[in-house]
């Protein structure tokens, strides 16, 4: 339509010039061309008009004559700003000095008057009309009316302006827990949104069988402009509000046949806000329940469309859903209230129970973690004690030498064994504890069991069975907590069997599970103790003058690894001197045959030790190590193989000797003053010394799984737990090093 204007205004302004100008040839021509443009202006749906350069109109289209109201007759010979509001003459002014220099307006919108009075919005197009010598002489205006398409964007505008409103308060009041804050931003917002006056929220109660209606929210007016008067009562005109039949909406209540239908006013109370156009929507709850009614007023007729009622329809129910959340809120404030006077009035009974509890589970939380922090201490000196005695052992002097270090191998392994325990029952406490799930051979994992506690029943008589179904193929597990789980129950049957006595170990399918059964025919188990033989720090016997030692945790540790398999432990004993039996159960976890087995179960803490060690001649190697003793242990295991050592008692005097020389093999405590191993091994890889790509290895007391991971991802290529055992150190150099007996 614009573009259509646009040439409407250039053909009218070029044919007028053309015809001042005679350049369409001769008279018949140029009268032709004449009732052609006539009849064009004449047909035009936008209004054209000419006028002289002092705004005296000299032709009026027929569009004119509709959109303005103004005929022909009427406005010819009329100055223009007949039709230009008084506030906008300065319009014209402004045109005729651009036309009189030539210039042309294009794409102008501005606003002019009908005839009634009304304003009517235009885009106004102006251009000049030349005389014969080409001087401007007046003007032609082609006005479209926009005054349909300027309301449509205003309904737009204000619908934008509604939606953002309902979104807004929507958001607002679902935040909200307070009734009388709710309504009031639902009243100010429907107020503003209906184009109201004045609005008000007027509450439901039912008190004595009678209703009541109180004045909860007030927008637009101040409340003593209702102080004066009586709340509502249910006249024909509030009733269908207050009892929840439908929205009432009015554009002139006064002449609404219910009104003013009930004493003693018959109307409008005298002083009452002036009200006309009327709109009441009732709030109704989610269970059908009328809380109240929104009521809203304008002293104009009229003013309220079907869209404010929509609008504000919209509105009331997010406040129904609000207000029922709010009432809900406040039932539970109310019944915890009540429960929480229930409480008080109990506490003082429970009190000394709760604080006593308090304490209790305080003091274990301390025990657990002195526990772990013991069980890590406690390794450092014993990497010292086992690896020299490992190496006294491969030389002794004498049967009795041999013995007495034997002895003492056997103690301090079952010293870490505690220490082990110990650890173990922190991390499972703190729930750390993960599995290694992989493919294995469960027989091989018993075998590896049974072979750890060997030499203790050989040394006292004791026979050890196993009867292993061969038909059982792969299952799911992890090897090293399964063979955990055997070696607790297998050293708990040794223990606590005479001397001469006998162990059967079975491993069968029971329906859909596995079952290991490690039968004994030791002391047996008290029935009132049977219960209780899984729980922490239980023994049947925890007097000063017991025959057996330990922590009362194996198994602990053994149900709760179990239960991580998804299996379960029980326990069977006919009574005392009578034996016992330990069942586990597994589930069947059944892999392909074409899977990867796994590589087995861990060697046996009391295994025989390999005879052939692989030589570390010509490998130099750097310790790392804060411990003087753990330095030097280390330093003798590998110079023992044959290798050159290099010992460092700090973080910077390794960083130091890395940049003198080359070294094969870095090993580094973990746990340093200054700077610590994750923070060593960090820097080499990151420096251009020779070492900086040099294979490294942690060994360190600090033995959980996170502990392993820490290591690996901090740069090291192994990570290897104190007390460290002289054949795994020395295959660990020699995986590294890749290098064969």
């Amino acid at each position: 339509m614009r573009a259509r204007r646009e040439r409407l205004s250039a053909q009218y302004g070029a044919k007028m010039d053309d015809r001042q100008h005679g350049m369409q040839g001769s008279a018949p021509d140029s009268g032709k061309v004449a009732a052609v443009l006539a009849a064009f202006i004449a047909s035009s749906e936008d209004a054209v008009i000419q006028k002289t350069l002092d705004g005296i109109v000299t032709s009026w289209n027929p569009a004119a004559e509709r959109i303005f109201g103004w005929s022909a007759a009427e406005m010819l010979g009329q100055s223009i700003l007949k039709i230009i509001p008084r506030h906008l003459h300065h319009e014209e002014s402004a045109i005729l000095a651009k036309l009189r220099a030539g210039e042309r307006l294009e794409r102008y919108e501005t606003t002019r008057c009908h005839k009634s009075g009304h304003a009517v919005d235009i885009s106004l197009t102006v251009s000049p009309l030349r005389d014969a010598d080409g001087n401007v002489s007046g003007a032609v205006k082609v006005a479209h009316d926009i005054t349909a398409r300027r309301l449509a964007e205003k309904n737009c505008q204000e619908e934008a302006r509604a939606l953002e409103t309902l979104n807004r308060v929507g958001q607002v009041v679902a935040a909200q827990i307070d009734l009388e804050r709710i309504m009031q931003i639902v009243t100010d917002a429907a107020t503003e949104i209906s184009g109201a006056e004045f609005g008000a929220f007027f509450y439901n109660e039912t008190a004595g069988g009678q209703e009541s209606y109180w004045l909860y929210a007030l927008s637009g007016a101040p409340r003593e402009a209702f102080s004066q008067f009586p709340h509502p009562r249910a006249t024909e005109v509030f009733a269908p509000t207050f009892r929840g039949e439908g929205n009432v909406r009015s554009d002139d209540i006064t002449q609404d046949p219910r009104y003013g239908r009930m004493a003693p006013f018959h109307g409008m109370p005298p002083g009452h806000l002036p009200v006309r156009s009327y709109l009441a929507v009732p709030v109704v709850s989610g269970a059908g329940t009328v809380l109240g009614g929104l009521f809203f007023g304008h002293s104009r007729a009229g003013m309220f469309t079907s869209r404010s009622e929509r609008n504000v329809s919209v509105l009331a129910a997010q406040a129904s859903v609000a207000v029922d959340k709010a009432r809900l809120f406040q039932q539970l404030k109310e019944r915890e209230a009540d429960l929480q006077r229930l409480a008080e009035e109990r506490e003082q009974i429970i009190a000394a129970e709760r604080n006593a509890r308090s304490e209790a589970e305080r003091l274990s939380h301390v025990k657990d973690e002195f526990l772990a922090t013991l069980s890590h201490e406690l390794r450092t000196p014993l990497n010292a004690i086992q690896g020299w005695n490992t190496i006294l052992m491969s030389k002794p002097r004498s049967e009795d030498d041999l013995r007495a270090l034997q002895t003492i191998d056997r103690n301090v392994r079952a010293q870490g064994r505690i220490i082990g325990d110990l650890l173990d029952m922190s991390r499972i406490i703190s729930g750390k504890i993960h599995l290694d799930v992989q493919s294995l051979h469960l027989g091989e994992v018993i075998e590896a069991a049974v072979a750890t506690v060997r030499q203790s029943a050989n040394a006292r008589s004791i026979r050890i069975n196993t009867i292993l179904d061969s038909s059982i193929g792969l299952v799911r597990g992890d090897p090293a907590r399964l063979q955990q789980v055997l070696w607790n129950l297998l050293s708990n049957a040794v223990k606590f069997t005479p001397t001469g006595g006998r162990i059967s170990v079975a491993l069968e399918r029971v329906n859909s599970h596995l079952e290991i059964v490690v039968e004994d025919s030791g002391v047996g188990i008290p029935p009132e103790l049977l219960p209780h033989i899984f729980d922490r720090f239980r023994q049947g016997d925890s007097t000063t003058t017991r025959q057996h030692g330990g922590l009362g945790l194996g198994l602990s540790i053994v149900k709760s690894l179990v239960e991580q398999h998804g299996g379960s432990v029980r326990v069977k004993s006919p009574g005392p001197n009578q034996g016992s039996t330990f069942i586990v159960a597994l589930p069947v976890a059944h892999v392909r045959a074409e899977q990867p087995e796994a590589s087995g179960p861990r060697r046996p803490a009391e295994a025989p030790l390999p005879a052939e060690l692989p030589s570390l001649e010509a490998y130099s190697i750097l310790v790392v190590d804060d411990e003087p003793d753990g330095a030097t242990l280390l330093a003798r295991i590998l110079q023992d193989r044959g290798a050159s050592v290099v010992t460092a008692g700090s973080g910077g005097e390794a960083l130091a000797y890395a940049g003198q020389q080359r070294f094969d093999v870095i090993l580094s405590d973990v746990g340093m003053p200054g700077i610590d191993g994750y923070e060593l091994v960090q820097r080499l890889r990151r420096g251009n010394s020779p070492n900086s790509r040099v294979p490294a290895i942690a060994v360190t007391a600090y033995a959980r799984a996170e502990d392993r991971q820490r290591a690996l991802l901090a740069g090291f290529q192994m990570h290897i737990a104190k007390p460290v055992e002289a054949t795994e150190l020395v295959a660990g150099v020699a995986s590294l090093l890749q290098v064969s007996h």
